[in-house]
């Protein structure tokens, strides 16, 4: 029987809609075996899906997406077999809670100065635990009835230079990869063809990126093939996910995107490679 697998995943401990537990179920009645929950700028929900995973046979690799700028482009690096405790990455985190979290507050002011009652009392309670972001206040907005969707939102107000856009705190390319390998990881580009941005690749690679996600949702068949040979021309992993973040938002769906069960049995061979060679 051929293993199932998809290693780019959200949960409510980002811009998800569904539980850590909820993902690993959904990919359970999908037909998954192995996964990976690659929340934005969050490990909180790690540990809860490891948990599910072990009750329903389901590998769970720990993961994150860590977001970061390089020559004004927004990029997002995938981290995989993370140590979640590990203090640099840590530390990473909580900086970045604390930035998401001044971003939402300096967006809410500004929605309320047009007029528009947001709280970021409301915005906190829609988030939960997770990594605070602008789908969270687009939320608020439809459920108090200002806007009709989270589309409207966004293109009205949240989007890209609308009246209550706020940037985003940024790192570079390179330390969140410095981060993810200091944390035993794997550090992966995540979905390279929405960039349109290969130029900024061969930075990366002297950084130390171990890999790109090869196969994604919006990654057509010459997408595949280009990242495919860029891989093997620097040694990189591929990896591959749907990077589905549930329903409402017209998401792609768990376990729709093909990931051959040779990109994790790589992704395990260069983790014991490294490990036996640090013990040398």
């Amino acid at each position: 029987m051929n293993q199932r697998i998809d290693l780019h995943l959200h949960s409510t401990n980002s811009d998800g809609t569904f539980t850590p537990r909820e993902v690993v179920r959904r990919a359970a009645q999908a037909g998954l075996s192995v996964i990976s929950l690659t929340d934005h700028d969050s490990t909180g929900g790690v540990a809860e899906a490891q948990e599910e995973g072990a009750r329903l046979g389901i590998d769970v690799i720990p993961g994150t997406e860590l977001s970061a700028k390089n020559d004004g482009t927004d990029v997002h690096i995938l981290g995989y077999f993370i140590d979640p405790e590990h203090p640099d990455l840590i530390s990473w985190l909580e900086t970045f809670r604390q930035a998401r979290l001044q971003r939402a507050e300096r967006m809410v002011s500004k929605l309320n100065r047009m007029g528009l009652r947001v709280s970021l009392e409301q915005v906190l309670v829609r988030a939960g635990p997770g990594a605070i972001g602008r789908p969270h206040i687009a939320d608020v907005m439809v459920e108090e009835g200002l806007v009709f969707s989270v589309d409207e939102a966004f293109h009205k107000f949240l989007g890209y230079s609308k009246p209550a856009y706020v940037g985003k705190y940024s790192q570079s390319p390179s330390r969140a990869i410095q981060v993810i390998r200091a944390a035993g990881g794997l550090a992966c580009l995540a979905h390279p063809g929405l960039y349109r941005r290969d130029d900024l690749i061969p930075d990366m690679v002297s950084a130390g990126l171990d890999g790109i996600e090869v196969r994604h949702t919006k990654h057509n068949a010459s997408h595949v093939a280009r990242y495919t040979k860029i891989a093997a021309e620097n040694n990189l992993l591929c990896t591959g996910g749907s990077d589905c973040h549930g329903d409402g938002r017209g998401d792609p769906i768990i376990g729709t995107v093909d990931v051959p069960v040779s990109y994790v049995e790589a992704m395990r061979e260069r983790l014991e490679t490294a490990s036996r060679d640090r013990c040398r």
